[in-house]
């Protein structure tokens, strides 16, 4: 070994210069690939069959790699992983794609490794035509954020006063339409999945629909335990009670005004008047004028919940985001320990956040505003 180093050496040192550091760039960048070289394929398979897009859970990929055949299935999102081989870290992978592994309809997907590089690119599959696309992600991630923000932004119910469980039925209802395109008012709670002749694809899109209005994800009770529409409302139903602990609780409007006001009606006359006259100039436009107002107020009262929520505002429109943020969680925390029930609060930091560009944060607090909106509507 000595002997072996030591020849490398001396022929390395009567190399012109140039080869050297050429030779010596060279392995430099071969040892940081081995570094950071991806180890893992990530993938997403989605289906744009109704219009959105929405992931496919379920489905079968068979790969070879290292010698050998892997068969995955894809998760409730749509994800599989596949390890990438050393023996060939530049090449591409053949994957025998199997969105419904009922039907037995396959697709051969051919996707370059170099696709490791990024962070779950997508496999579009359309079953209509049994076709694909391969969409790398890059600048699409923060427009998807956007999008499911968006989407958290409006009022989810279809009509004023319903409860939650019959807009979840409703929801499931209208999805079979689409795929069926039965009218949703003349399908059968009791018929079959089977004679819908619905697959995992259908129930993903299903399942994709209720994740984005209900933050619902049942689609594995759906594969391996719904046998009929009837099944799919009391799965829904179960899970959203299990997520929404608050359905429990269901607060009434009654006691949350009543809340209100005793909270009104602890806070001295004075206080009273210069919280007043403080939202009213934050109103007015006047906001440097309404934080010294509010800004009093929340010292002499503190648990004040109203003056803080005003003050948050007012701070937002002066652009003072590091203030405004504190107040609105004061806000916030205030809104939860006297259990005044207000979704308005969340609505506001909610587009706070969105204004700044923090779209998961925002769509959790779209989503409390929901949640809250629903206990109203399921008095």
């Amino acid at each position: 070994m000595d002997n072996l180093f030591g020849f490398i050496k001396e022929r390395f040192s009567a190399m012109p210069q140039w080869v050297q550091v050429s030779t010596y760039m060279s392995f430099v960048v071969l040892f940081i690939y081995l570094l950071t070289a991806p180890r893992f394929l990530d993938m997403r398979l989605v289906s744009n069959d109704y219009g959105d897009e929405f992931p496919i859970g379920g489905a079968q990929i068979e790969v070879e790699t290292a010698g050998r055949v892997l068969t995955l299935l894809t998760d409730t999102k749509g994800r599989f992983s596949v390890p990438i081989s050393t023996n060939s870290p530049l090449s591409s992978y053949l994957f025998i794609l199997t969105p419904d592994p009922a039907s037995g309809k396959i697709k051969e997907v051919q996707v370059p490794v170099t696709n490791s590089y990024l962070s779950r690119s997508k496999i579009i599959y359309n079953k209509k035509n049994n076709s694909y696309k391969i969409v790398p992600n890059g600048m699409m991630k923060s427009t998807q954020s956007l999008v499911a923000a968006l989407n958290l932004i409006s009022p989810v119910y279809a009509e004023e006063g319903q409860p939650v469980n019959k807009d979840i039925e409703t929801e499931i209802l209208k999805a079979l339409e689409t795929i069926t395109k039965i009218s949703f008012n003349k399908i059968p709670r009791n018929v079959s999945l089977h004679d819908l002749a619905l697959d995992n694809i259908d129930l993903s899109y299903i399942n994709d629909r209720l994740n984005k209005k209900y933050n619902i994800d049942s689609l594995t009770l759906f594969l391996n335990s719904a046998i009929t529409v009837e099944d799919l409302i009391t799965i829904a139903n179960n899970e959203y009670s299990k997520n929404n602990p608050l359905q429990a609780v269901k607060l009434t409007l009654k006691q949350a005004q009543l809340s209100a006001e005793k909270n009104l009606a602890d806070i001295p006359e004075q206080v009273m008047k210069e919280y007043k006259r403080g939202k009213l100039l934050r109103k007015s436009k006047k906001s440097e004028l309404a934080i010294q107002l509010l800004e009093k107020t929340v010292a002499q009262q503190p648990q004040f919940y109203f003056a803080w929520l005003n003050l948050a505002l007012a701070y937002e429109d002066v652009g003072n985001k590091a203030k405004a943020e504190a107040a609105f969680l004061s806000a916030i925390e205030l809104e939860k320990a006297q259990k005044i029930n207000d979704a308005t609060v969340y609505n506001a930091y909610g587009m706070y956040l969105f204004k700044l560009n923090r779209y998961k944060e925002a769509a959790q607090q779209f989503n409390r505003e929901k949640q809250l909106k629903a206990i109203d509507t399921d008095l």
